[in-house]
């Protein structure tokens, strides 16, 4: 067998076990300056085994005596063949302050996104909107067998709550930490719900969010966000926009980050 027929074989099956996708969107998010960990791993809670998520990239801080750290928890997915559907609804929603206060975070990190929660500048970012119809479910399309979109779910969440809940083994409330799952695909994302004549509408969308009513996190929802390849450079730059203001803000307001929470949430900022 020739070089040249080797490397075109190792080629394709790297393409399609998703190794580019992962060390693309490594590469956007380097370049934005965020710290980047390729092939993390984390104890699953329920089989209390290793298991591995593709990319957890970070910006923190240290603020007074404590180290604040916000996270976004990715898995890559390549599914060029097989679209992914995202099914949404204008009655999936949430308060404002549950947009915010129904995230992952450690012991000090739930405080803080409580905190938080009721704060305008912080409910107003773009981090923690919603679109008009948020998605309840995702699925991959053309298939009768394992479904990938929803193992994605499961393992993106997974893996959120246990890196964001890592730094409590350390007995100190010195660390905080704040996770977001996000799912990146290298395929198409197509979104499908109820139109005005109650009919089903399909529409092509570069990007979605899931209010997942799946309690994973710790919380009555798990929030993902689900993006396309074409779709991460804005994305992510996005997100560190809007991080480098959280962090900004709990500077010029370090009570935010004691150790109590500041306020008490309604039942329906939390469900």
């Amino acid at each position: 067998m020739s070089d040249n027929n080797i490397n075109t074989r190792i080629m394709d099956w790297l393409n399609s076990q998703g190794y580019p996708l992962e060390m693309s969107v490594a590469e956007v998010l380097l370049n934005l300056k965020f710290n980047v960990i390729q092939s993390e791993y984390f104890i699953d809670d329920e089989s209390t085994q290793q298991r591995e998520i593709d990319i957890v990239a970070s910006l923190q801080k240290e603020i007074g005596n404590k180290l604040v750290r916000i996270s976004l928890i990715i898995e890559c997915k390549v599914s060029k063949d097989k679209p992914w559907i995202i099914f949404t609804s204008e009655n999936t929603r949430l308060a404002p302050p549950a947009r915010i206060a129904q995230r992952a975070g450690s012991r000090i990190g739930n405080i803080v996104l409580r905190n938080l929660a009721h704060k305008k500048e912080i409910q107003d970012l773009n981090l923690f909107s919603l679109p008009e119809r948020p998605g309840y479910g995702l699925t991959q399309a053309f298939t009768n067998g394992n479904d990938v979109a929803y193992n994605s779910c499961v393992s993106v969440s997974k893996a959120t709550r246990a890196i964001s809940k890592s730094v409590d083994s350390r007995k100190n409330d010195r660390y905080v930490s704040i996770c977001l799952p996000v799912i990146v695909i290298d395929g198409k994302l197509f979104e499908t719900y109820l139109n005005e004549s109650n009919e089903m509408s399909v529409i092509e969308v570069s990007k979605g969010v899931m209010v997942w009513r799946n309690p994973i996190v710790g919380m009555p929802h798990t929030v993902i966000n689900v993006i396309t390849k074409e779709a991460i450079d804005e994305y992510f730059s996005s997100v560190k926009t809007d991080i480098i203001k959280i962090i900004d803000f709990i500077t010029n307001d370090p009570s935010i980050i004691s150790n109590e929470p500041q306020v008490t949430l309604r039942t329906d900022d939390i469900t």
